[in-house]
């Protein structure tokens, strides 16, 4: 069953990693204020390790000019850019697009835009998507509570870091049982700082729980090489799970900062997009327990025609190393 689920693994961990930068957790950011029909200030902001030259443009529709100048700087959470547009025609239907002067860097967007009326909607946008409608890409019948529960599930889902954590808990926790309460100490440990990082209770340095996150994972690889031992790890993965939890919580916060939650129905939101991140795992996890079942019920036929002992250790052996590389290339360019 272990050599199955090391194959299960790899092959979403290829599609994932290879294109992937280290800032999963922090997108492109767009803020699109219509102070008009016609008028719209933008404001758009990248993760601070990217080189400031990779900033995109946003090219809105022909009839669309700049007011004044455009406006840029860098700080501690990115480079940002704000400018004003002023349109012959109403823009609302027609949007604009992501145009990245040195090509594509895989990042998801989160966009938020803001009516005249003062509505707001909110959405995330998979990478390689540049085509951003106005308003936001969510339905704008959708409510508050349904828009932060779509992009808990978005975010989970492009959080490949926090994917690849879950699914060496499920290797490491086994049986289906043990995955069961590892994922729910997982659970309750980042529900936890998720809400106190996103109510400004706590505040932590975003950068560095990016590098600290990347390096849970980096440890779990170390456990998965060593194969089953007398480690906590292995004898309590709820204990490790919980407390890792923790962590990975700042890193879900972070996302939530940048799109921010509204004065009215905040608790909503931020019940709404936990329980988004919640669904999002658990349809991973049940995805990847299923597909290890319907393998290990194949591989009772193709088992006695292996040499058990001697290929046993290898598949594991490889994705323990994949994901520890993986997870050492994007704390070191976290850290950088």
């Amino acid at each position: 069953m272990r050599w199955l689920l090391a194959l299960l693994l790899l092959t979403p961990m290829l599609a994932f990693a290879m294109p992937a930068r280290a800032d999963e957790a922090r997108p492109l950011y767009i803020e699109a204020k219509a102070t008009s029909e016609t008028t719209l200030d933008l404001a758009w902001r990248i993760p601070p390790n990217f080189a400031p030259g990779a900033v995109p443009n946003l090219v809105l529709p022909a009839d669309c000019n700049l007011d004044g100048s455009m406006r840029r700087w860098s700080d501690g959470i990115g480079h940002q850019r704000t400018a004003r547009f002023t349109c012959r025609q109403p823009l609302a239907g027609r949007g604009f697009t992501i145009s990245y002067p040195m090509g594509n860097p895989n990042l998801p967007t989160i966009y938020r835009a803001v009516l005249p009326d003062g509505a707001a909607t909110i959405g995330m946008r998979l990478p390689g998507v540049t085509q951003i409608p106005f308003p936001a890409p969510t339905a704008e019948a959708q409510g508050t509570f349904t828009q932060y529960l779509v992009l808990g599930v978005e975010h989970i889902w492009l959080g490949f870091d926090h994917l690849l954590f879950v699914a060496c808990l499920v290797w490491i926790a086994g049986h289906w049982r043990r995955v069961v309460a590892t994922v729910t100490g997982f659970t309750i440990g980042h529900s936890i700082t998720l809400a106190v990082a996103a109510l400004d209770i706590v505040a932590v340095p975003i950068r560095t729980v990016e590098v600290l996150i990347a390096l849970s994972i980096v440890l779990l690889a170390v456990e998965l090489a060593r194969g089953r031992s007398d480690t906590i790890t292995w004898r309590h993965p709820l204990a490790v799970s919980s407390g890792f939890g923790l962590l990975h919580g700042f890193g879900f916060a972070a996302v939530l900062k940048e799109v921010g939650l509204p004065q009215e129905g905040l608790l909503s939101a931020l019940l709404a997009f936990n329980l988004g991140i919640e669904l999002g795992q658990l349809v991973f996890v049940a995805a990847l327990m299923v597909l290890v079942t319907l393998l290990g019920l194949a591989a009772r036929r193709l088992l006695p025609l292996l040499d058990h002992e001697r290929f046993a250790a290898l598949p594991r052996l490889a994705a323990a190393y994949f994901i520890g590389i993986t997870a050492s290339y994007w704390m070191l360019q976290r850290a950088l």
